[in-house]
């Protein structure tokens, strides 16, 4: 990537980083009043969108195609592409193993195999 490109994506991306960490504080309230625990829930909510528009932006910088996540099935937040992981099966004729697309919920620390 050139220099101008880069800055210009990293121009958008601090606009992003910017505007993910305004919502939080607006919707977080005063924040002399806040715990431990919603500080650190207000700062990992924009730690997960800022990490999601940075993955993004890099992907399709390099023109690759971004596509969801399957939702969690236990918490229904987009689960993370974690990459192609090996998984064995038990068939009839013996144990097999398949190289599969494995996702993970970092909220649930759920890990699937989606069918296909």
């Amino acid at each position: 990537m050139d220099d101008k490109k880069q800055s210009e994506l990293k121009t958008r991306l601090l606009a992003a980083y910017e505007a993910a960490l305004d919502e939080a504080l607006a919707k977080a309230g005063p924040v002399e009043v806040m715990k431990l625990s919603g500080i650190e829930d207000l700062a990992m909510a924009v730690g997960e969108k800022v990490e999601e528009q940075v993955s993004r932006a890099l992907a399709e910088a390099e023109g690759m195609q971004v596509v969801p996540g399957p939702q969690c099935p236990g918490c229904g937040r987009e689960m993370r592409y974690k990459g192609q992981k090996k998984r064995y099966m038990e068939t009839r004729s013996g144990r097999v193993e398949l190289e599969r697309a494995y996702y993970y919920c970092k909220h649930c620390r759920r890990g699937i195999f989606p069918p296909g």
